[in-house]
């Protein structure tokens, strides 16, 4: 196990996720802190923080300390918006009044910029009294390292299609970019392979007929979507979630209508878009 100077770190499965702890992100992190908080997310694709009741500022001083702040690409009629004052934020608040909720289904986010962020902080201010909420995690890592070698094979070289109006809403209005990514990329930090397709925004490869697009990324999508490389966080009130987006996918359960959750969300921007393997 990795060394950590100054963090706690309990992995929460063997593939995905770590419970993070002796850190008090209200306060102003030292270098070696920033330090360990990086590598722990390296480590394990996603980190949690239990007990942070964090305000806007400090959310998004956090996220700076990994980079510059990321803003959501569209979004006018999603089921998130900005908080006030804070473009970069965005409120995810659900009720009995909401007819949907922001990633029910498995995704990365905003595959469909250029650009995609490089991680995600969603702090979570209040979630159901009796459960539900939970949210998916799964390593495109261990997805990409469980699949054949003649399939490997296959997908080097492959570019698809990310199209952000196959996820959000689709009468809203709102038009969201289309970006081409390689259908097997590289992280740029850890070298490790990432299989970068998403069910929610991955619509076509490029190099194969429609038909066999079709087939390949259902059997994709089914494929990242196994248990074995996935874990189940349970949100407490004033929890904090930190994935990074270039390897982790993530699911929203919304089984706890007509109870509220609110959260609020804030992305890092990537120093470049994701290559090919």
């Amino acid at each position: 196990m990795p060394n950590y100077e100054t963090i706690t770190v309990t992995p929460c499965t063997p593939h995905v996720g770590a419970i993070i702890g002796n850190i008090d992100l209200r306060q102003e992190l030292s270098n070696s802190q920033v330090n360990d908080v990086h590598q722990a997310l390296l480590n394990h694709g996603v980190i949690f923080f239990h007990d942070q009741p964090i305000d806007f500022e400090q959310q998004r001083r956090m996220a700076m300390y990994f980079g510059p702040l990321h803003i959501h690409v569209g979004g006018k009629g999603t089921a998130s918006k900005p908080a006030d004052g804070y473009p970069e934020i965005r409120r995810q608040h659900f009720d009995a009044n909401s007819k949907r909720v922001s990633g029910e289904v498995w995704h990365t986010d905003q595959t469909c910029a250029a650009i995609p962020p490089m991680g995600s902080i969603l702090h979570q201010h209040k979630v159901p009294p009796n459960g539900g909420g939970d949210t998916l995690f799964a390593s495109l890592y261990a997805a990409y390292e469980a699949l054949s070698p003649k399939m490997k094979t296959y997908l080097e070289g492959l570019t698809a299609v990310h199209d952000g109006n196959n996820l959000f809403d689709a009468n809203s209005g709102t038009e969201y970019p289309i970006a081409t990514h390689p259908v097997v990329t590289v992280h740029p930090e850890t070298g490790r392979k990432i299989l970068y397709v998403n069910r929610g925004q991955t619509t076509r490869i490029n190099e194969v007929s429609r038909q066999e697009s079709d087939h390949i990324l259902a059997l994709l999508f089914d494929h990242i979507e196994r248990p074995e490389w996935q874990m189940r966080f349970r949100w407490k009130d004033h929890s904090i979630a930190f994935w990074d987006n270039r390897c982790t996918q993530h699911r929203a359960i919304w089984d706890y209508w007509p109870e509220v959750r609110t959260g609020y969300r804030i992305q890092i921007q990537a120093t470049e878009a994701m290559k090919a393997a």
